[in-house]
């Protein structure tokens, strides 16, 4: 895992990616993910309402996905609860693949994710919809048996207008 550290850190924009990121690798031991039950709420008070820990079900060949917990923050900004819903069954609209796919990238390299994408999301008000950049990283949690069992997720929602032209130029070219 060591390899991906530099690189991978190196793409996340913002500090709170970044030390969610320190945190997770601080719970990984060589060639070891860490579990569940290694990411305690009590460490990451500060970036709860914006965390989503979402179940790998289902077989590993055709995995599927859903949300055990998502942050009160993401309710707010997504109009909806999503806790217990499966990945299928919120409305991403013509992006679900995109975020099937970024998902089993996850459960298959058994590595983190990030990116910038624009926020879809079908239950919005489409003015709501078109103003936000989503800022998404993602990490691997593994079961007993070192099979990636969880997805531990934080978002960043931004307004369009507030970008800096670095962002900008970022939320532009870097797609997942």
């Amino acid at each position: 895992m060591g390899e991906y550290e530099k690189p991978f850190k190196q793409e996340l924009v913002f500090d709170e990616q970044r030390n969610l990121y320190d945190y997770w690798r601080s719970k990984c031991r060589p060639g070891i993910l860490p579990n569940r039950n290694d990411v305690h709420p009590r460490d990451i008070i500060r970036y709860l309402p914006f965390i989503t820990l979402t179940d790998v079900i289902g077989d590993e060949i055709r995995p599927d996905f859903r949300v055990r917990l998502a942050g009160t923050g993401l309710r707010t900004v997504l109009d909806k609860e999503i806790t217990g819903h499966r990945l299928s069954e919120l409305p991403f609209g013509n992006a679900l693949p995109l975020w099937r796919n970024v998902h089993e990238r996850i459960v298959s390299e058994r590595k983190p994710l990030c990116g910038a994408t624009p926020f879809i999301w079908a239950g919005c008000a489409p003015n709501k919809v078109a103003a936000l950049a989503q800022y998404w990283v993602k990490f691997p949690l593994a079961d007993k048996n070192g099979t990636v069992s969880s997805i531990f997720a934080y978002d960043i929602f931004m307004p369009l207008a507030d970008l800096s032209p670095e962002l900008n130029l970022q939320f532009n070219t870097n797609r997942p």
